[in-house]
């Protein structure tokens, strides 16, 4: 199984070049065909990573993943993404708010394949290597960012959106050959016994730890749903940053990520789990505090290099809390299974958050964010 890691890498790196280019011009790019900020959020609510067609993919992808097989779902995930992104590649050459819309929809689908990647590269490695394992695919994921999130914000204020668009349907239709060649099934048998009705199970565990969980994760979802989501759109309309200034800030979010993300798999591995969730919530909070305070790039920039430090602890050790109190044969759908929760309670926050951009400015959502995070971080240490 370790050729299924390098193969993973190879994914991660292509996959998070074009990302890179996609993310600081991804709200840009909606504001610019005409949509409100409300209307923004309203799109986030949907087809965010924490959106409610989003959570509700990884339900059904983490059910038929535990069924069927990891591959099978990987590989459905990235045609479904190369569909989204010929969407969006369209939106961008007609100006067209309802092909964007229909877009972000298929990205949204295509989420379905997240809780088989993540169990894939559990079970490519040994136990005691599962947070370094997950860690090297997202480095490789996200270093690319540190050189092409600017990149992507200097094509799209040089020619246009289109160039960037085109070059990510080249680059995921790769990912698509590569996996569908090389890459190797980690599932026992063809199919597990595993029902429909396990679905309603995966999304209202009987097990008390994964209740809690479920419970903590919904309120920091919903917390970081208010502020967080829409802030690149916010610091165009508030602060007049341009795409180039939000690839800067991205490149700076991606080099402090890739630089923490190998220690934290290490870290998550050596210290468990929970104490890792608690420091990357204490750093979230940080990062929040600063956004409340800043009148300028400059503020906005250390606070990236914080914030990067949070996800690179945080992915590692969710995925590993769940994989430790999932049922036996059941990790993807539990994955699955609490994303969808999560989402299917939270999910209008970034519309909620939206609003309140319109309503009331930059700092209310921001406030709120901090408020709900400093909650779910108290929970943790005290309920995980």
């Amino acid at each position: 199984m370790k050729r299924n890691i390098t193969i993973l890498v190879i994914v991660s790196l292509i996959a998070g070049t074009y990302w890179s280019l996609i993310y600081p011009i991804y709200q840009p790019f909606a504001l610019s065909l005409g949509i409100s900020m409300t209307l923004l959020g309203f799109l986030e609510a949907i087809r965010g990573r924490m959106g409610l067609l989003s959570t509700l993919s990884q339900l059904f992808g983490g059910f038929l993943a535990d069924k069927y097989g990891r591959k099978i779902m990987m590989i459905i995930s990235s045609f479904t993404t190369i569909i989204g992104l010929t969407l969006h590649l369209s939106a961008a050459y007609f100006n067209s708010i309802p092909i964007f819309i229909a877009g972000s929809i298929i990205i949204a689908s295509s989420f379905l394949g997240s809780p088989a990647w993540s169990t894939l590269t559990m079970e490519s490695t040994s136990k005691d290597k599962r947070g370094l394992a997950l860690s090297l695919t997202m480095f490789m994921n996200i270093a690319p960012g540190v050189i092409f999130s600017p990149i992507g914000g200097w094509i799209s204020q040089i020619y246009n959106y289109s160039v960037i668009f085109t070059i990510s349907v080249i680059m995921e239709t790769i990912c698509f050959i590569t996996m569908l060649l090389f890459l190797s099934e980690t599932i026992e048998r063809k199919q597990i016994e595993t029902k429909l009705k396990d679905l309603l199970i995966n999304l209202m565990p009987k097990k008390k730890e994964l209740r809690k969980l479920y419970f903590v994760m919904t309120i920091d979802t919903f917390a970081w749903g208010l502020g967080s989501t829409l802030l690149y759109g916010a610091l165009v309309r508030y602060y007049n940053f341009t795409n180039f200034e939000l690839g800067v800030l991205s490149s700076i979010f991606s080099a402090s990520w890739a630089l923490t993300q190998i220690p934290a798999g290490k870290i998550a591995d050596k210290y468990g789990a929970k104490k890792t969730l608690i420091i990357s919530e204490l750093l979230g909070a940080i990062t929040l505090t600063l956004w409340l305070i800043a009148k300028d790039f400059t503020t906005f920039a250390i606070s990236h290099v914080i914030f990067g430090t949070s996800p690179a602890l945080w992915i590692p050790a969710i995925n590993m809390y769940t994989a430790e109190k999932a049922p036996k044969g059941k990790i993807a759908s539990t994955i699955g299974g609490l994303s969808a929760f999560r989402g299917l309670i939270s999910f209008p926050a970034p519309y909620i958050g939206g609003m309140l951009y319109d309503l009331a400015g930059y700092h209310l959502p921001i406030t709120l964010n901090f408020t709900g995070t400093i909650i779910a971080l108290i929970m943790m240490i005290f309920l995980l």
